[in-house]
């Protein structure tokens, strides 16, 4: 194999402007056998990390999302998912350590029972996911970390649609800070997005409001289990648009979905399954 050889398996063999997003239900993982499975797939720091978590629910997602970001990663290449390790660049964000040196166009999240994996091709990628069914949510927690403008978006909203558009925005927000790798070590009102009717959520910087970062876009989904998805990925070609195939898998027992999710421009970045 030559070196370029070896560079071009650094990466997934993705178009620019794709995105795969890759999910799991805890509750469709209940062979306690398929545990330890994953757990054998954890790296020395990632079984300390495990040790210190103690509800079984937080340890079962941190297990399921370690062991998915194996099996997605090895999707793309013939490396079995044992192999990959990790480091944490500042503020937390993983990076491959090896065999793919230094690639982070990945992200990792998780709310309610379901854990999700973001991959492109390169660039930096970011994905959050809450349930529609969470509870604090509303214009008091709007008022306390969102800007003016998504605040006053809210309060012209009719009420009986302030939990979903909030539970939007947050996500958005989580996506991007997660896809820069600053965590919540930035202030959320530091930008702000709007939801256009006809086309992809915008970003703007609070103190450049006058236009929107071209270099960034953003897309939302929906499952039929009441999970509310965004992705955020940075462009290099600001003209191109992404598009979201997102495929339900168990790792260790592979794909279950068999057409993924498409989300796209042509059905204005939002997709309702079932």
């Amino acid at each position: 194999m030559t070196p370029s050889d070896t560079i071009s398996l650094q990466r997934p063999n993705l178009p620019g402007g794709h995105i795969d997003l890759w999910y799991s239900y805890l509750d469709r993982i209940t062979n306690p056998l398929q545990l330890d499975q994953y757990y054998e797939l954890l790296s020395a720091m990632e079984r300390d990390r495990l040790a210190r978590f103690r509800p079984e629910r937080v340890r079962k997602e941190y297990l399921v999302a370690r062991a998915l970001v194996r099996c997605v990663l090895s999707h793309y290449t013939d490396v079995p998912p044992h192999r990959w390790n990790f480091i944490a660049e500042n503020h937390g964000k993983p990076v491959v350590q090896s065999p793919w040196e230094g690639y982070g166009a990945f992200n990792l999240s998780h709310s309610s029972g379901l854990v999700i994996c973001a991959v492109a091709a390169g660039g930096q990628v970011g994905a959050d996911v809450e349930s529609l069914d969470r509870t604090t949510t509303g214009i008091p927690l709007a008022r306390r970390f969102f800007s003016r403008q998504e605040v006053d978006f809210l309060c012209r909203a009719p009420e009986h649609q302030w939990q979903e558009l909030f539970l939007q925005i947050w996500t958005l927000k989580e996506s991007y800070i997660k896809a820069i790798g600053h965590g919540l070590s930035m202030p959320l009102d530091r930008f702000f997005f709007t939801l256009p009717d006809d086309g992809p959520p915008k970003l703007y910087l609070t103190d450049q409001a006058a236009s929107p970062q071209t270099d960034w876009q953003f897309a939302q989904l929906r499952l039929p289990s009441r999970h509310h998805i965004s992705v955020a990925l940075s462009l290099e070609d600001q003209n191109s648009d992404i598009v979201v195939h997102a495929r339900e898998m168990i790792p260790l027992e592979g794909v279950l979905s068999g057409d993924p999710v498409i989300c796209s421009a042509a059905n204005n970045w939002f997709f309702l399954n079932g």
